[in-house]
């Protein structure tokens, strides 16, 4: 066994589920169960591997404080001693029976040891049951899983919390040193003869990409590995998009096609802007096609050279109306003919890069919201208090979030607008799209967030 990966430690009362859970993360059935309190009472260890991590676990006697029996010392002995050496602790708890005087005390213990904890609400077979955590919230944490060991309903948010805390992907982990980081997608979208291409060209250094006069003249989404300052890139260069009424060559619509599928593979767009000409509607219409498939935004003003200095501040702020439904997207003053601005414009969209794939802790997260809702609570309907209890992180790329309530259907537009604001205000996010939506505690309904993606 590998000593060098990182050790979980599963805790908790008698008959919660512990060993049903050893085996579902081992993948073996050298925990023995029974419905028989105490069956465990000695720690078991062995490497897990599941969906890609890699870490040990070890399982732990069911933990009574309080009580007298057979081996009930050893086994809190044996217990204290697998959490000592942890690095980190999942309390195992029954779903089915809620929270009880033991899982209190428990939980209070292991907080006082200081370790990174989750606690896990274990056989919630359904998702009614899964939803409702009820009163397991009177621990006083925020950091609750609802899970079921039998099945495996859940786990894959009980790794990635943990992986947040505690590094154990195995793609990371097992990695040769001198691996790198997968390469940041960058596609350059834009209208006909807005220099897209000239200014792909002047970033590679190359004549890459036919460059002409003639709108239309790139036909297809072009892919083109390059590499900058040590990291690693693939160039998409589009087609340019016109109005849907101006696409008539059979030719350009399979590139018009083609651009707007090069965002299924992009992870950054960066919308390229005629700064010295005129920036329309269509401008802001790609920019949705960009919040629509949820991906990192850069604006590039390009041109810039054309713009005369005293009309230098007047130009970008008529840019950023036109698109202010995207405002968290970096503004970039950039010439293909030039290469003025590309230094920036690339660090712009490796930030983006990085928000758009960043994960905020849990704990975090929650301790923020109740102050936001403190601030602002959410408006009331025929007298129905709406009450806001938890929110989670659901994924990354782009960063979404749930948020519990117990009326979902009463949060509107402007309350899930104020919520991204201050989502935006503490944890950034610039550059990158984020997603609210809200979800009933107890009944399981939910309902996306009204506000338009990314603001």
């Amino acid at each position: 066994m590998d000593v060098s990966l990182p050790l979980i430690a599963l805790v908790g009362r008698p008959n919660v589920g512990k060993s049903t859970l050893y085996n579902r993360l081992t993948g073996s059935k050298r925990a023995l169960m029974a419905a028989t309190p105490g069956v465990t009472r000695d720690r078991r260890e062995a490497e897990a591997r599941p969906l890609g991590y890699h870490f040990r676990v070890v399982d732990t006697g069911g933990l009574v404080f309080g009580e007298r029996g057979d081996f009930l010392p050893e086994v809190s002995a044996q217990v204290a001693t697998a959490v000592a050496e942890a690095d980190f602790v999942c309390l195992v708890v029954d779903g089915t029976e809620g929270l009880t005087a033991g899982d209190a005390e428990i939980y209070r213990w292991v907080a006082r040891q200081g370790k990174p904890h989750l606690v896990l609400v274990n056989k919630a077979d359904n998702p009614q049951r899964a939803e409702a955590l009820g009163d397991f919230y009177a621990l006083g944490t925020a950091d609750l899983q609802p899970i079921s060991a039998l099945h495996g309903h859940g786990l894959d948010a009980v790794y990635a919390h943990i992986d947040e805390r505690v590094r154990i992907r195995a793609d990371e982990r097992e990695a040769a040193p001198e691996a790198e980081a997968a390469p940041i997608r960058v596609a350059f979208l834009g209208r006909p003869n807005v220099g897209k291409s000239t200014l792909v060209n002047r970033i590679l250094g190359a004549a890459r990409m036919i460059v002409s006069e003639v709108a239309g003249t790139t036909r297809e989404a072009i892919d083109v590995p390059f590499r900058r300052g040590g990291r690693d890139f693939v160039l998409i260069d589009t087609a340019g998009i016109r109005r849907r009424a101006r696409t008539t060559e059979h030719l350009e619509k399979i590139g018009v096609l083609s651009s707007l599928g090069a965002l299924h593979r992009a992870d950054v767009a960066v919308l390229v802007v005629d700064a010295g000409g005129s920036v329309a509607e269509q401008d802001a219409r790609l920019a949705g096609y960009v919040l629509d498939h949820k991906r990192a935004l850069v604006v590039a003003m390009n041109k810039w050279d054309r713009v005369r200095p005293a009309a230098a501040r007047d130009r970008e702020q008529d840019i950023r109306h036109v698109l202010r439904f995207v405002d968290f997207a970096a503004h970039v003053p950039t010439s293909g003919r030039s290469g003025r601005g590309l230094g920036r414009l690339f660090e712009e969209v490796v930030a983006a890069h990085r928000e758009f794939t960043r994960a905020v802790q849990t704990a975090e997260l929650n301790r923020l919201l109740q102050e936001w809702v403190s601030h602002h609570a959410p408006p009331a309907r025929r007298n129905l208090p709406s009450k806001v209890y938890y929110a989670a992180q659901l994924g990354i790329a782009p960063p979404r979030f749930r948020i519990f309530t117990n009326h979902p259907e009463q949060i509107r537009e402007g309350y899930t607008r104020y919520i991204v604001n201050q989502v935006r205000k503490h944890f950034g996010f610039k550059g990158t799209p984020v997603e609210v939506e809200w979800r009933g505690r107890a009944s399981g309904r939910s309902r996306p967030a009204r506000a338009r993606r990314g603001r």
